[in-house]
């Protein structure tokens, strides 16, 4: 691979003609008038002799996009009916949360992992879009469930995050809890299914909370 862009071994300046081999790099030698330095390996890099940035992990982006979403608590203070966040879409679950989550017969919001990993990292936001008062206090959860390969049962994976500030009284609409944690790494294996998952908690009556919702994992 020839290239006139690239980053002398050793030395501080670029090599060819995208950098100058004299100056303070200590490389050029006027008696010989040969650069005295080891080139070691090439290393593509662009025309201002950037060396890019080590891959840190892939991020994994979701949103509700036009869907509402209602999430509700039980009186006692548990998670009712919470939502499944996907890539621009969002559907209730039909049933209180549970320890594991059936997506047997239901829309699949769940993405599909293309090589093993370790998710290290979650963010999320929810935003208030419809005016409510509520006669509790109220905490928005945004936590990731998994599935192996071949499963349409998930169960939590311990990634999780709740939302700041805690709702109380009148919602205003335009509200938004953010909140992001990280993680020692929970690994994930090829096949293994993802679901975003936002519920809500409140105590010591039922809620409802109408909003959209967005979050973001990292994996390594």
């Amino acid at each position: 691979m020839n290239s006139n862009n690239f980053k002398l071994h050793g030395c501080s300046g670029c090599g060819g003609s995208g950098g100058s081999r004299h100056g303070s790099s200590g490389c050029f030698r006027v008696d010989t008038g040969h650069v005295n330095c080891n080139l070691g390996p090439f290393r593509a890099i662009d025309a201002a002799c950037i060396i890019p940035t080590a891959n840190t992990g892939s991020i994994i982006p979701f949103a509700s996009g036009l869907v509402p979403v209602a999430l509700t608590s039980l009186v006692g203070g548990l998670a009712g009916i919470p939502f499944f966040i996907g890539f621009g879409t969002a559907i209730p679950s039909p049933v209180v949360l549970g320890t594991t989550i059936d997506l047997t017969g239901l829309i699949n919001e769940a993405f599909s992992v293309p090589r093993a990993g370790s998710i290290t990292a979650i963010s999320a936001a929810y935003t208030i879009t419809t005016a409510l008062s509520i006669a509790t206090t109220a905490t928005v959860n945004a936590q990731v469930y998994r599935a192996p390969a071949g499963s349409n049962t998930f169960s939590p994976t311990g990634i999780s995050v709740n939302l700041a500030p805690t709702l109380t009284n009148l919602l205003t609409v335009g509200t938004t809890l953010s909140g992001s944690a990280s993680f020692a790494p929970v690994p994930v294996s090829v096949g293994d299914r993802l679901l975003m998952v936002f519920s809500v908690s409140g105590a010591p009556l039922a809620a409802t909370v109408i909003g959209t919702a967005s979050a973001g994992i990292t994996i390594s």
